[in-house]
């Protein structure tokens, strides 16, 4: 009565009998609660040389491979040194090209510090949500200077520069004040 009961509550598993016998004993012994240890990997142990002429063959065979790890290694360093020479000469080439285009811009972050101090605040307040009479004219001022110093900047540059909407930007650059 027992089997029927038992059957049922397995009613989509293999039985145990169609197991292959290994996995079958295994699963007996995991039943019984008998813990079966695991396999362990057999260690292939290398053949020791049984005379002093097999240790000076084995001692040989050990320097030849240090050498050619050697040869590699020697051949790696300098093939390094060539890519690193040749990648300083082009920074190098590069850099004299950036000389030679033209005076260096000042920065947006040089002109913000001298408006800031010129009108006595910081540059935090400058940049920040403060919408005070002063802050917005040192605002708008630096907007213009360095509109005027770094041409290069769009005017979506100069708004993340200054944490403003472009629109700002294009407001301050054609020298309209605040919005009333």
């Amino acid at each position: 009565m027992a089997e029927p009961a038992l059957r049922k509550l397995d009613r989509d598993l293999p039985r145990l009998d169609m197991y292959a016998p290994e996995l079958r004993a295994r699963l007996l012994a995991q039943r019984a609660g008998i813990k079966e240890p695991r396999a362990k990997p057999k260690l292939v142990e290398k053949p020791r040389p049984e005379s002093a002429q097999g240790l000076i063959i084995a001692a040989r065979q050990m320097l030849a491979a240090a050498a050619a790890d050697r040869e590699l290694a020697a051949q790696a360093l300098a093939d390094a040194r060539i890519q690193a020479a040749t990648i300083i000469a082009e920074a190098e080439a590069t850099a004299r090209i950036v000389i030679s285009t033209g005076p260096v811009l000042p920065s947006v972050a040089a002109i913000q510090n001298a408006v800031a101090e010129r009108y006595g605040i910081s540059v935090s307040a400058m940049l920040g949500p403060g919408v005070s009479n002063d802050l917005v004219a040192a605002r708008y001022e630096a907007i213009r200077q360095a509109h005027a110093a770094r041409p290069d900047l769009s005017p979506a540059r100069l708004g993340r520069l200054f944490r403003r909407d472009r629109t700002i930007i294009i407001r301050a650059i054609a020298g309209k004040g605040p919005k009333p």
